[in-house]
């Protein structure tokens, strides 16, 4: 139908030129003729409001068209990111000499070793060590007490374990070499130092992270900052173990914002009891955020232009109104409405375009009508002869 129409109307346009000015009660005559046409969009009859888009449900039910009440609920969202995993800081420790010498045994050997707690690392030569340890020996035979406290100090800050030094009293000989141990567990993920090899008081030695808690740095957009919290719960997923998913927090918020890509960065930590994940991975993070309670309608119900957003509401005779709303806040499968729409109110929910364009043809075609019914006479005109009747 929709098809005709614009066909008479662009052949009663083509032949305007072709055709005689005709008298004032013919026109009238004719424009009422085509208000009784059933069906015509844009000529109603005379004082009838017509604005809007008529829906039949049933009609509507199998293009697609569905029907949602706008309600006050809480409007969450989720925000994606992405970033790559790795050590927490506060599981990373150095170990180091404190006095120097000679690495004469090396036991954590190579990098990514898992050591425990307490477990040797290297047993280091050191001829102070010695001097150190004979000195307390001779203080404890001369039954010197100060001698022996300084002595024993001495050591201690040496980061001699205690049992090794009363193992030394009760031996009563100087050990030649001093073994480090592992100060946390973890693994072993920087080696500085081989067999043989000539170290200086502070040199690093090792470095060991535990990674049963791990970090990633997402980047947030500016626009979803405000949403993100210290404590906000999130959903780490990565590419090597499709299926899988692990819970984490956010747990820090860096307080500047990068003004290059303009975004916040988050610290979110994850748990990593089965040591599933592993730092260098590239990990995409879903932060569910607490959202707020507004006026809300389905995401698919704004029909954005542009300039601004439209929704179609239900006026209450069962013809939709395009209506200018305020929007807010947009979550995951909801829209937050400032201004434009109130609770209660039917807005049609999905496939909002095809009520836009039904109202956009009916408005086109009803101008054109009423040019034509209001004295423009299009160039010329006429309207169609009655049977019978003869065409001056």
């Amino acid at each position: 139908m929709k098809r005709i129409i614009i066909g008479l109307v662009v052949a009663a346009v083509t032949l305007t030129g072709c055709q005689r000015k005709p008298a004032r009660s013919d026109e009238a005559a004719g424009m009422k003729e085509m208000q009784g046409i059933p069906g015509m969009p844009g000529m109603p009859a005379a004082g009838a409001d017509t604005s809007g888009v008529p829906v039949n449900r049933s009609e509507a039910q199998r293009l697609g068209v569905t029907f949602a009440r706008a309600t006050e609920r809480p409007v969450r969202s989720s925000i994606r990111a992405v970033g790559v995993l790795k050590y927490a800081e506060p599981n990373r420790v150095y170990v180091n000499a404190r006095v120097g010498g000679w690495v004469e045994r090396l036991y954590a050997d190579y990098v990514g070793k898992r050591v425990e707690r307490g477990d040797q690392l290297l047993a280091l030569y050191s001829p102070d060590l010695v001097s150190a340890q004979e000195e307390y020996l001779l203080a404890r035979r001369l039954k010197d007490d100060t001698l022996a406290a300084g002595a024993r100090r001495r050591l201690t800050l040496w980061d001699i374990p205690p049992d090794q030094i009363d193992s030394l009293e009760s031996r009563g000989t100087a050990q030649r070499t001093l073994v480090l141990r592992a100060p946390r567990s973890g693994e072993v993920t920087e080696k500085m130092v081989i067999e043989g090899q000539a170290v200086r008081a502070g040199d690093n030695l090792f470095q060991i992270a535990d990674a049963r808690v791990l970090w990633v740095d997402v980047a947030i957009f500016e626009q979803d900052a405000a949403a993100v919290r210290v404590g906000t719960p999130a959903t780490i997923t990565v590419d090597a173990l499709p299926g899988r998913t692990f819970r984490g927090s956010v747990t820090f918020i860096y307080p500047q914002l990068d003004e290059k890509t303009r975004t916040l960065t988050a610290r979110v930590a994850v748990t990593n009891v089965d040591g599933a994940l592993r730092p260098g991975m590239y990990a995409t993070a879903a932060l569910a955020t607490a959202g707020r309670r507004a006026v809300s309608v389905p995401l698919e119900a704004v029909l954005p232009t542009g300039t601004k957003d439209i929704v179609f509401v239900n006026r209450g005779d069962g013809r939709f109104v395009p209506r200018d709303v305020r929007v807010g806040l947009r979550g995951d499968s909801l829209v937050e409405i400032v201004e434009g729409v109130k609770p209660g109110d039917e807005v049609v929910a999905s496939a909002t375009f095809l009520l836009d364009s039904e109202s956009n043809l009916a408005a086109a075609i009803q101008g054109l009508m009423l040019q034509m019914g209001m004295g423009l006479n299009m160039g010329g005109m006429q309207m169609p002869a009655k049977e019978g009747e003869r065409r001056p």
